[in-house]
């Protein structure tokens, strides 16, 4: 979770289900270390542009 003025460092991106047409960034909370996956479409600048190996 992130609020307003909290910084998300962005890793890379996955699309992790072949069925499924969301792309998922995942992401650092730079205030709190909390680390997690968030949707692309979740995100306002649509995340990380980087593919996950």
């Amino acid at each position: 979770m992130a609020y307003p003025g909290q910084a998300l460092d962005y890793h890379c991106f996955a699309n992790p289900l072949a069925d499924d047409d969301y792309n998922w960034t995942y992401v650092r909370n730079v205030s709190t270390g909390v680390e997690g996956w968030i949707r692309h479409d979740l995100l306002s600048d649509h995340g990380s542009k980087v593919r996950c190996r």
